[in-house]
C-alpha cells in the first residue's frame, strides 16, 4: 500500500489519475490532503466517493 501526506487540497486530475493508478497496481493508496483522507481502492473507488 502507497500513504502520501499534501498540504494542498488534491486536484480533479491528481484525483483520478490516483483511482487508475491504483486500479492498475491493484493496491490500496491513501491520499491525506488539507481537507480529507482519501483511500483508493484496488477497484478504482475512491472513500469520498468523488465528491473532493
Amino acid at each position: 500500500f502507497i500513504q502520501i501526506a499534501k498540504n494542498l487540497r488534491v486536484c480533479g486530475d491528481c484525483h483520478e489519475f490516483t483511482k487508475l493508478v491504483a486500479k492498475i497496481r491493484q493496491c490500496d493508496i491513501i491520499v491525506r490532503d488539507a481537507n480529507r483522507i482519501h483511500h483508493f481502492y484496488p477497484n478504482g473507488q475512491c472513500s469520498c466517493q468523488d465528491h473532493f
